[in-house]
């Protein structure tokens, strides 16, 4: 569903939800997207043991800023801790994922250029519970993703 938030020119200031999207344990407020976005925002919030599997964007740029609680990033073949006031970066074509870890739910910030995947929240959101794994397939091919792997859980001692 393409989204254009703004009729005219961007306006500068502080920004609020626009729309949500939720999918696999991710509720995200969209701050910023549409067209006429440099870059799409979001504030999400991972509930515990859930999050993005390992995914590529061929497209896209990331910095994602943890507000609250941590969560596990894989960003190619390294996991990384990351906690309430650090930040990631993936660069495009580059292999990531994310779960949150403990037993509260964590918040984090995602800026993404160029801007657009705020529309890949939405056709995610709008999917049909349980997931058809040929339309989730065929949501990711159209918005530049690939998904190569499952969510990343922290590695067992035993």
């Amino acid at each position: 569903m393409p989204l254009d938030f703004e009729p005219g020119p961007l306006i500068s200031g502080a920004l609020s939800p626009v729309s949500k999207a939720s999918f696999s344990g991710i509720d995200a407020d969209i701050l910023l997207g549409g067209d006429k976005a440099p870059f799409t925002v979001l504030d999400m919030t991972v509930a515990p043991g859930t999050g993005a599997p390992a995914h590529i964007s061929f497209r896209e740029e990331k910095v994602f800023h943890v507000a609250e609680g941590a969560l596990l990033f894989l960003v190619g073949e390294e996991r990384i801790t990351v906690e309430s006031g650090e930040h990631v970066y993936v660069a495009q074509g580059v292999p990531h994922g994310f779960s949150a870890l403990g037993e509260s739910p964590a918040r984090m910030t995602l800026v993404s250029t160029p801007a657009h995947h705020e529309r890949f929240f939405h056709a995610l959101s709008e999917m049909t519970v349980p997931h058809d794994p040929q339309q989730v397939e065929a949501v990711c091919a159209a918005f530049d993703q690939a998904i190569i792997g499952p969510v990343i859980t922290p590695f067992d001692p035993s």
